[in-house]
């Protein structure tokens, strides 16, 4: 569940930190852009972590290929079969770039991100392709008051505004050290719930069914979709 927080809410917040409430010595534009520096921050830290709580679909033109404007790292590519199921392709290794050199064929079996765009092997010519990605973390420095930021949880705002009144302060040429500190000790709850968001995420696994033998295929992966038909 996102928790959303306008931007002016976010500086209004920040100034009453600094002590300094609708505090017109900074200009408003450099309180908007402290703020953006410290939501990257706190975007980037939980991406690292591994939790994919910004996790991004997107839709691939066949045509070219390209990679979203604001792409920042793949988690991997689909094929959406007539029906509506999805399949997983393979990420290709820069070690097998050559594999399927030239080959086009009528539905891809893995993927690589080259460059800014991503390549299909075999090429596909038609087919619904979708790219699962961490996006890069906006920029609100010009944004109006109004706009929604998903700050993920009170110590992701925490982590935002008091980062945000600890330059203001530096700014200012006052002391900065509670800030700071506050700031420091937020990110690190916002990093403890990251890693926990990902912890509880299902790892790959196998399972033994009632007949002591591997659930589904006993040679392949794990596989909870064949526990429907093998019981």
């Amino acid at each position: 569940m996102a928790f959303l927080i306008t931007l002016g809410e976010l500086r209004e917040t920040a100034q009453q930190l600094a002590n300094k409430p609708n505090d017109t010595t900074l200009p408003v534009a450099e309180w908007n852009g402290h703020i953006s520096a410290y939501y990257g921050r706190a975007h980037t830290m939980v991406l690292g972590k591994g939790a994919r709580y910004f996790e991004t679909e997107f839709t691939l033109d066949l045509a070219t290929l390209a990679l979203p404007t604001d792409h920042r790292g793949t988690i991997g590519v689909d094929f959406i079969t007539s029906c509506g199921a999805r399949i997983e392709l393979d990420e290709l290794m820069v070690q097998d770039r050559d594999l399927f050199s030239g080959l086009t064929g009528t539905q891809a079996r893995a993927w690589a991100v080259v460059g800014t765009n991503v390549q299909l092997f075999p090429t596909p010519t038609t087919g619904d392709y979708r790219l699962l990605y961490e996006p890069q973390p906006a920029r609100y420095n010009t944004s109006v008051d109004s706009i929604q930021i998903d700050v993920m949880t009170t110590d992701g705002l925490d982590a935002i505004t008091w980062g945000a009144a600890s330059v203001a302060l530096h700014r200012l040429q006052t002391d900065q050290s509670r800030a700071l500190q506050e700031n420091e000790d937020a990110m690190a709850r916002l990093e403890d719930w990251a890693v926990r968001r990902s912890v509880t995420m299902p790892r790959r696994r196998q399972i033994l069914g009632r007949n002591g033998r591997l659930s589904g295929n006993i040679n392949g992966p794990w596989n909870p979709a064949s526990w429907v038909y093998n019981r």
